[in-house]
């Protein structure tokens, strides 16, 4: 009979299950005791098994109860994997399991000494264990490269159990000791040995990323928290100061010149508060709600007109002229979502008119078409003081101001890059002092149709008009809407005297009054999201625009 040297292979495995065991009892307290502390317990009884199985204390008598305290760390192993993976104990059968593994062994080494059935008993009971081990890591872990080690090393080791527990019924193959030579009994020796440490480290690294995880939630939560914060505030702001705005407007119509001064101090003071909401509650928007994009069929020179009409309104505020050079190809309509295209480019284009003055900002659209797509490509460029990039600054970050003296919150170019990236594009910037900026983006979208793209003559000539107030460019674009038949240039009128003076129980009759002629519209829906935000000056230009088009 050959005997093999079974101490070497389980001293060695004692040995890195050592190793192992420290970096896991000292990673019970960050990754909680609840998630891997039952394991850990596990794992250290396992360990001390290893070292009886490598009759580290001198004692043949002690061997035989390594196979006691295995079962049991297995066991309770399998409850701490199970645990660690949020899955329910199964008490009623790993308990039930372990008693009778135990009281079996007892009865083959003790009242009935067999080997070979003491060794049956042992191995079936570790293969219920360990197949728990890998159905539950394959069932509830991530598809990461350490759980899929983990579960392959479990796989491994459950088939060794299998063939072991198998051969035990070839009489031929039953080794008669522990010391007895088998390949069966080698090959379990060796995949044990490994899988055994290499078990605890594929949980600790996955531990390890959890708690990471952990920490990025919570510091996510506490960003949300803070964001959320920033939205009450900045809503429950708007109405005071807005309603001051309406006074101060009301006041200034029977002023003296010394009145006027003040009362227009009060009132830039007031607008300057007004914008710096307006950019704090369309981030807490763009930070607390995800971006649902709509494709939608879009006409794409219409929506071009209505931007550069509110290009005209922004530009004429510093004096600057305004041009519009689209590309004679462009196509009539594209699949995009229009509206957030008009929150990029009058972004864009509210920055360009705010840095400079008396100068020139222009808008150009060009296109490629092919196979039924269209690149579509934006540039918006101004004469204004420019850009210092050298310093390092990122520009498209929340809250970094371009200039020292913008007057803003920096979360302009921040929710226009997030718009852009949703849409599949990237914004892009070029400048340098005094040399002005160019922020240009691309898109590909689907064509709908195409034909002869002829620009209004209006925007292609660099003449400001249309003195609208400077809180137009806080308004969202309007498209087409069908109240222009329905509403006359009274009622339109009226709105706008309301919303000039902040009459909110006016303005709010004045929408009861009308309910029928504006349902299901866009001017409502762009009313209800104007009065939700107490964007007095925003409902005193819709008001404008409409009546002005209703003139037309």
């Amino acid at each position: 009979m050959i005997v093999i040297n079974h101490k070497l292979f389980f001293a060695v495995s004692a040995f890195v299950s050592s190793l192992v065991l420290v970096p896991l009892l000292f990673s019970v307290r960050p990754i909680g005791i609840k998630k891997i502390g039952i394991y850990a317990l596990g794992f250290f009884i396992v360990t001390f098994a290893l070292f009886l199985y490598a009759n580290f204390f001198n004692d043949h008598s002690v061997f035989s109860l390594g196979n006691y305290f295995l079962t049991l760390g297995v066991a309770i192993q399998t409850i701490g994997i199970r645990k660690f993976y949020n899955q329910s104990s199964l008490w009623l059968l790993i308990v039930p399991c372990t008693l009778a593994s135990e009281v079996l062994g007892f009865y083959f080494f003790r009242i009935d000494p067999h080997y070979p059935s003491r060794l049956k008993c042992f191995t079936f009971f570790l293969a219920i264990f360990v197949f728990i081990q890998f159905y539950t890591v394959v069932r509830y872990g991530s598809k990461s490269f350490t759980n899929r080690l983990l579960s392959a090393s479990l796989g491994i080791e459950f088939l060794v159990y299998l063939i072991r527990f198998s051969t035990l019924f070839i009489p031929h193959l039953v080794p008669s000791s522990p010391v007895a030579f088998s390949i069966i009994q080698i090959s379990y020796i060796f995949v044990f040995s490994a899988v055994v440490p290499l078990t605890a480290i594929c949980l600790m690294i996955n531990g390890a990323h959890l708690l990471q995880e952990k920490y990025i939630s919570e510091e996510k939560k506490k960003s949300q928290q803070k964001t959320e914060t920033i939205g009450f505030i900045s809503h429950d702001l708007r109405a005071p100061l807005a309603t001051i705005s309406g006074y101060t407007a009301m006041l200034l119509k029977d002023a003296n010149d010394e009145q006027r001064k003040s009362l227009l101090s009060i009132q830039r003071s007031i607008d300057y508060q007004l914008g710096l909401v307006d950019e704090l509650q369309v981030f807490s928007k763009v930070e607390l709600q995800p971006l649902h994009l709509k494709p939608i069929p879009t006409d794409l020179p219409r929506l071009l007109n209505e931007i550069s009409e509110y290009a005209l309104a922004l530009c004429s505020q510093q004096r600057n002229s305004y041009h519009y050079e689209p590309f004679p190809g462009l196509p009539i309509a594209v699949q995009m979502d229009g509206n957030r295209l008009q929150q990029v480019l009058l972004n864009l284009l509210s920055n360009a008119a705010k840095f400079t003055h008396d100068g020139a900002v222009t808008l150009s659209v060009t296109s490629e078409t092919a196979s039924g797509y269209c690149r579509l490509y934006f540039a918006v460029s101004d004469t204004g003081p420019g850009i210092d990039l050298t310093q390092g600054v990122d520009i498209f970050g929340a809250f970094q101001q371009i200039q020292a003296t913008s007057n803003s919150t920096g979360l302009g170019l921040f929710i226009a890059q997030r718009i852009v990236s949703e849409m599949g594009g990237t914004l892009s910037v070029e400048s340098s002092p005094g040399h002005g900026c160019r922020f240009s983006f691309n898109l590909r979208v689907p064509v709908s149709s195409t034909g002869s793209y002829r620009p209004d003559a209006r925007f292609c000539t660099p003449q400001p008009t249309y003195p609208f107030p400077a809180h137009a460019a806080e308004t969202r674009p309007l498209s087409p809407t069908d109240i222009k038949d329905h509403l006359g240039n009274e009622s339109l009128e009226e709105l706008a005297s309301y919303a000039l003076h902040g009459r909110l129980t006016d303005i709010e009759n004045w929408m009861e009054r009308h309910a029928k002629e504006i349902a299901a519209s866009q001017f409502a829906t762009l009313l209800h999201e104007l009065l939700d935000q107490f964007d007095f000056a925003g409902i005193h230009t819709l008001a404008l625009v409409e009546q002005r088009r209703s003139g037309t």
